[in-house]
């Protein structure tokens, strides 16, 4: 592969100061065959109080559906059948989803919630949460993937956060659009029994240079896309200009910073970058 894939989680400066969990996760993967990042922002709020496992089980999900099922060799086969992409692309999301609710099942079956959990939710959820119904909201999350071969590109995502992409002449896209249910502290979820018909995806064989996928607490920290894309363009410069892992070792000390500055919320980047 020409590319490489890295992925970043830095627990945001808000919930060090509440003692709070990271309720970020993100993932590479980099297989002689695909490169993969995603990345996991796991809701805030009493009722949402396991998304941090909510999180990391959505992760593992994507994983396990890439390495189940047969799906880039199908999608190289019908890569200029966009109806068929996109119907295979669907499947996938509905694979992601299923297995993230059977992860979601187990743990709650080995570990239920218990009286101390409850205390702070909401009452209506408590009812539901106390009689084991709905648990899978207890762990609700969104989900950004990225996925690079040889021939194609695809990206998934449910909830906010962002996908851009830097083609090879430096130009910045958004090619998944955003999710207009997404607004103030509203985001859908794959928690939600309607996850399916959330999902959007974007499907290409025109490679970029660079993508990237971050949660929310990432462009929370800029003022306008502009600032946000001058961040990213700082990235592929360290990387390009500077050994691997000293590029990795800055990255990893400025983004707390930059949440303690920004945000506050926890920060999680899936990059995938031409090497």
């Amino acid at each position: 592969m020409k590319y490489k894939g890295y992925n970043f989680t830095v627990m945001g400066s808000s919930h060090k100061k509440a003692r709070k969990t990271c309720q970020d996760a993100s993932v590479s993967v980099n297989k002689a065959d695909y490169i993969l990042t995603a990345v996991c922002d796991g809701h805030g709020g009493e009722d949402y109080f396991r998304s941090d496992r909510g999180s990391e089980f959505a992760v593992k999900a994507v994983k396990l559906c890439m390495t189940d099922r047969d799906i880039i060799p199908m999608l190289s086969f019908y890569a200029d059948d966009e109806v068929k992409i996109d119907e295979m692309l669907i499947q996938l999301e509905k694979s992601i989803i299923s297995k993230w609710n059977d992860l979601v099942a187990a743990d709650y079956a080995e570990d239920p919630f218990t009286m101390d959990e409850l205390e702070n939710v909401d009452p209506r959820m408590r009812l539901n949460y106390a009689t084991g119904q709905k648990i899978e909201y207890a762990y609700g999350t969104t989900m950004l993937v990225n996925v690079v071969t040889d021939e194609f590109w695809f990206g998934i995502h449910i909830g906010d956060g962002e996908c851009v992409i830097v083609d090879h002449q430096g130009n910045f896209d958004h090619p998944i659009p955003h999710d207009s249910k997404c607004m103030l502290n509203l985001t859908t979820s794959i928690c939600d029994r309607t996850a399916i018909y959330n999902m959007r995806h974007h499907f290409s064989k025109k490679i970029p240079k660079a993508l990237f996928i971050a949660s929310d607490g990432v462009g929370n920290c800029f003022i306008d896309d502009d600032k946000l894309h001058s961040f990213y363009a700082m990235i592929m410069d360290q990387f390009e200009t500077k050994d691997e892992s000293f590029a990795i070792l800055e990255l990893l000390d400025y983004l707390p910073k930059m949440s303690q500055k920004g945000s506050g919320d926890d920060i999680s980047l899936g990059i995938i970058l031409r090497r």
